[in-house]
């Protein structure tokens, strides 16, 4: 009995000084995985709670994004080389701590990234001839702890303009058997990701 009368307590207070907003974002990002690089169209969704009233409110949520990979440049695989048609889908799971100050905001956030890429490789074995070029095609799963942070605005009419950048550590794993000579399965490579968005708060 004395459990339910505090989460009453705890759902009246919560409801009392904070409210609960929901955004949907549409963005451009860019991931770097070591050597590769990525680009992608970023859509999310986020459920926050933030204090009612105040120049400076804190709030905290959880988001649920999905980068979609349209182009891709570089390689971490030894001897190849990138032919520039990557694409994939990744999702990812932050949770979200914040401030607004009146409009402008500044957040930290952390959580799980998983990748599906695929990529079209010129596999080039070392001290091979150039009639010896083959292609090497992968699909690969990457996933790992994302941490970072972020800031925008939030004008009156309920939109945002925002920026982030997030770091991780991602493990790869090729799950196909690629049409080419030997390649190394299972590497680890470091996250970096920059994304400029645009949201609507509900």
């Amino acid at each position: 009995m004395k459990r339910i009368l505090l989460l009453v307590a705890v759902f009246v207070v919560s409801n009392a000084f904070a409210a609960t907003v929901k955004q949907t974002t549409l963005g451009y990002t860019y991931v770097e995985l070591n050597k590769a690089s990525y680009q992608a169209v970023e859509i999310g969704t986020s459920v926050i709670v933030i204090t009612k009233k105040g120049m400076v409110r804190p709030y905290t949520g959880v988001e649920i994004s999905a980068p979609i990979f349209f182009d891709s440049k570089g390689s971490n695989l030894q001897d190849a080389e990138n032919k520039g048609s990557g694409y994939g889908v990744a999702l990812q799971v932050p949770l979200i701590f914040g401030l607004d100050i009146g409009g402008f905001y500044i957040q930290a956030m952390g959580g799980y990234n998983i990748g599906w890429l695929n990529d079209s490789l010129k596999n080039v074995p070392s001290g091979a001839q150039i009639g010896a070029l083959k292609t090497a095609k992968t699909k690969t799963i990457s996933q790992g702890f994302i941490y970072g942070g972020g800031l925008g605005y939030v004008f009156n009419s309920n939109f945002t303009l925002g920026l982030r950048y997030i770091k991780g550590s991602m493990q790869n794993e090729i799950i196909n058997e690629p049409t080419s000579a030997a390649i190394e399965k299972k590497y680890k490579t470091n996250y970096t990701k920059i994304m400029a968005l645009i949201g609507y708060n509900f």
